[in-house]
């Protein structure tokens, strides 16, 4: 067994949809039609996680705790681009949509139906550019607010 580098495996892309919320299936021709954000993209940071909440009792020592909610949170570190400035365009303040990660691909290939995908349903919250100084690379980094559960095994139909 491989361990797994993203790498040229991975497809990350942005579908704009108004109020996106979470989803049990999604359309391969959805996923197609979405920006590809892959070339872009430097890192990604989604993550949803499970809140707990203290739940003592007064017959043990052992601290005990129940579910509470969830919460997720996105963030992304991308490239500008002087002749198809792409993801700059497509993840303005404001913006509603999905985030599609794929991680199991075809090198820069779109997923397609029966291929499992990640579907994060965000709002842009904030766009920053990175400080622009001689010989760099011009980047940004977007954070997004997770409007609702992301499905994180998501077989494309």
């Amino acid at each position: 067994m491989a361990r797994l580098i993203p790498n040229a495996n991975t497809w990350i892309g942005f579908k704009t949809v108004s109020s996106p919320s979470y989803v049990t299936s999604y359309a391969a021709s959805s996923v197609s039609s979405a920006t590809n954000l892959t070339p872009f993209l430097i890192s990604l940071n989604a993550s949803a996680q499970l809140n707990v909440l203290p739940a003592p009792a007064m017959d043990s020592i052992f601290e005990r705790t129940i579910s509470g909610t969830e919460q997720g949170t996105l963030s992304a570190d991308l490239y500008r681009d002087d002749s198809s400035d792409t993801a700059w365009s497509a993840l303005g303040r404001g913006v509603e949509g999905y985030f599609i990660v794929a991680r199991f691909g075809t090198a820069g290939a779109t997923p397609t139906a029966s291929k499992t995908v990640e579907l994060w349903p965000v709002r842009i919250t904030q766009r920053s550019m990175s400080n622009m100084a001689n010989n760099t690379i011009l980047t940004f980094t977007v954070q997004a607010t997770v409007l609702d559960r992301p499905n994180e095994a998501v077989v494309l139909s």
